[in-house]
Parts: C-alpha cells; sequence; structure tokens
C-alpha cells in the first residue's frame, strides 16, 4: 500500500468516526441540551416502561420529551403550577394500578415524561393558551440542543424527527429465503 493510499484511508477512517460519535463526543447520548446529557439508556428505559405501562411513544417523542421536560417543569413552576416528584409518581401510579401492571421503581427519565405531562395539563388550566405556548416556544428554541444522528434531527421547538431512512441499510423482506 502506498503512504498517500495509507494516509487517506486514515483520514477516511477518522472522518467516519468523528461522523458516528455524535454528540461532541459524548459516549451513549441520545441528546446533550445546555451541556446535560441525555443517555441512550435513559431513552430506552422511559420508552420500555412507558410501553409496559400500555402508553404508545416512539423514540423519538420520548427523546423530545426528555429534551423539553425540564423547560416546561421550570415554566410551569413559574407560572405557578408546579409539579413534583410525587405528582409524577401518583399519575404513573394510576395508570399502572389502570392497566394492572407494576413495573417496579420507574427510572428517572420515566418520572421526567410523568412530569412533563403534568406541567403541560397545569398550563393548560393557568391561562391564556396561545401566549403561554409561545412563551414555552421561545425557551425551547433558546436551548442549545445537539441530538445524535441515529435518533433523529432537531426541529421546531425542541422536537426530534425520526431518524432519516439510510440508503445503505437493507432490510430483509418476509417473504425472503
Amino acid at each position: 500500500m502506498t503512504r498517500a493510499r495509507a494516509v487517506l484511508l486514515a483520514g477516511g477512517a477518522a472522518l467516519a468516526a468523528a461522523t458516528l460519535g455524535a454528540c461532541s463526543g459524548t459516549p451513549g447520548a441520545a441528546a446533550v441540551v445546555d451541556g446535560h446529557v441525555i443517555t441512550a439508556q435513559e431513552v430506552r428505559s422511559a420508552t420500555d416502561q412507558l410501553t409496559e405501562l400500555g402508553q404508545q411513544f416512539d423514540v423519538p417523542t420520548v427523546l423530545s420529551i426528555l429534551i423539553q421536560e425540564p423547560t416546561m417543569t421550570r415554566f410551569a413552576a413559574d407560572e405557578g403550577v408546579a409539579v413534583s416528584d410525587e405528582d409524577a409518581a401518583g399519575l404513573l401510579d394510576q395508570v399502572s394500578q389502570s392497566v394492572g401492571i407494576d413495573v417496579g421503581e420507574y427510572s428517572d427519565a420515566t418520572l421526567a415524561i410523568a412530569r412533563y405531562s403534568l406541567a403541560s395539563g397545569n398550563l393548560q388550566d393557568a391561562g391564556d393558551l396561545e401566549a403561554l405556548g409561545q412563551q414555552v416556544a421561545e425557551r425551547l428554541d433558546a436551548l442549545d440542543v445537539e441530538v445524535n444522528p441515529r435518533f433523529g434531527t432537531l426541529g421546531e421547538s425542541a422536537a426530534v424527527e425520526g431518524a432519516s431512512a439510510r440508503p445503505w441499510i437493507v432490510t430483509p423482506r418476509a417473504d425472503a429465503p
């Protein structure tokens, strides 16, 4: 192998590693929000627990909520309709009892999803929805968010849009031998 070819191969490998290691080189990160890492494990645990509870959330939705939740709960507190971890656990307990399934201890990410749900509901009862929605959107747009491309891309108001199809990945057909 010539020296030029070896340099090109090494450069290509370095470029591929940099591209695949998204989120500022933070291993296991699904997203980084203002320096706070949301791990792939957190997204997975919340998705799994919510599915056990009969809630149908896809991964981009769970990640979107985990990105937005701290902002939403702070905003709800600022508006006088704060929610707590106890409130979130109570909501999850109600859902658990209604479906007759005990998922054990709720993960922090699952509690965050429940806090978001409660804060959103509380804000709907708090006043002018249009004005409140605009204020929340402004706060969300001010966040510094980096999403791992494996999980999707960042859309408006810190919402994650699903990962796009990769043309080099072939999905096996059901009727294939």
